[in-house]
């Protein structure tokens, strides 16, 4: 038995081996489909930033558009109580739409 024992020590060695190259692909084969995944995961997370970032865009645009809208209403607003304050009153077809633009009444 004893004669056999290097035989057999290279035969185990050559399993060792196989055993690992075989492990070795196997680990390879599942980075891969990690790797694939993550990247799948990543188009993902880019798309929905970008539709984040036109949402934003769009909104900060309304918000400016507003923002205009209400600075002509202050300005239009003080130009009608300039005019009030002259010589003579307002009209009172005037007066009357100026109270209802600017009423707080609901």
């Amino acid at each position: 038995m004893l004669r056999n024992l290097p035989g057999l020590a290279l035969v185990a060695m050559l399993a060792g081996v196989v055993w690992t190259v075989a492990s070795a692909f196997q680990d390879r084969s599942r980075l891969r489909a990690d790797l694939a995944a993550t990247q799948a995961d990543l188009a993902t997370a880019q798309a929905s930033l970008q539709q984040a970032a036109e949402t934003a865009r769009i909104h900060r645009a309304h918000l400016d558009r507003a923002a205009d809208e209400a600075r002509a209403w202050v300005a239009l607003s003080h130009d009608l109580q300039q005019m009030e304050g002259r010589d003579a009153p307002l009209s009172p077809l005037l007066s009357a739409t100026a109270g209802r633009l600017f009423s707080t009444r609901p």
